[in-house]
């Protein structure tokens, strides 16, 4: 029996399905954005790229002739100067709202690993908080990677500036959190009591970092549908009541 008819409907077949199963189980880069337009909406926030709204249904030809997506506004620009912000990607895709009579800036944000030769990007959710006057530091949990980011930072001759916290009067925070900065009085003096005790107990598993104009916090993860923006968004809140 000839086998090869029967072949070519299969193949044929299969150049319809599996297409179809691919959109199933992954979403495209209109399809994400069609999520965070419509959470937005939803919520009453705005979109630093308010014309993204009015495109999503345009074709890519119409997209790429559109003088108002060939550059827009990097959500990442003036964060830069953070440790483990610079240079990232897919930041032009976020939104801002108000917490505590703060202006929130949430969004996802890919960046290459400096430890990582292979080029794999790391995915952050990021949360960038107005809030000028703030000394400069970052601070998060103790885990392998920043013991690993600590190592090549020796071995390079890039060793950051460690800040202690009184081990006695805090020895939870102590055991299990890193603190970073180049002033370590005005750091102590603006991690009050409170402040402390809050981060002890929040089970935070992001990082926390200031610079001029922000207060940034960010942990590992992609923000995709409106369950992750809520939740999110939610711990961000916490954040502004007890750090601002």
């Amino acid at each position: 029996m000839n086998r090869f008819p029967l072949l070519v409907i299969l193949l044929f077949a299969l150049s319809f399905i599996l297409p179809m199963i691919f959109r199933l189980f992954n979403r495209g880069p209109r399809d994400k954005a069609r999520v965070v337009v419509e959470y937005v909406l939803r919520r009453g926030y705005v979109l630093l790229n308010p014309s993204l709204a009015q495109t999503l249904d345009s074709s890519r030809l119409e997209m790429m002739r559109n003088p108002a997506l060939r550059n827009p506004t990097k959500a990442s620009s003036d964060i830069a100067d953070i440790e483990g912000l610079d240079n990232g990607t897919g930041d032009w895709l976020a939104f801002t709202c108000d917490q505590k009579s703060k202006q929130v800036t949430i969004f996802n944000l890919s960046k290459t690993s400096s430890i990582n030769s292979s080029g794999a990007s790391i995915p952050y959710k990021v949360a960038k908080i107005r809030a000028a006057g703030l000394p400069r530091f970052s601070l998060g949990r103790n885990s392998v990677l920043h013991t690993v980011e600590s190592v090549v930072g020796k071995m390079v001759g890039a060793p950051k500036t460690t800040i202690n916290v009184d081990a006695r009067q805090y020895p939870e925070f102590s055991a299990h959190f890193w603190i970073r900065g180049s002033d370590p009085g005005a750091v102590t003096a603006y991690l009050s009591h409170d402040k402390i005790r809050f981060l002890e107990t929040a089970k935070l598993q992001g990082i926390l970092a200031t610079n001029a104009n922000y207060l940034v916090y960010f942990e590992d993860g992609v923000l995709l549908s409106e369950k992750d923006f809520d939740s999110f968004i939610a711990r961000v809140e916490t954040l502004v009541t007890n750090m601002l």
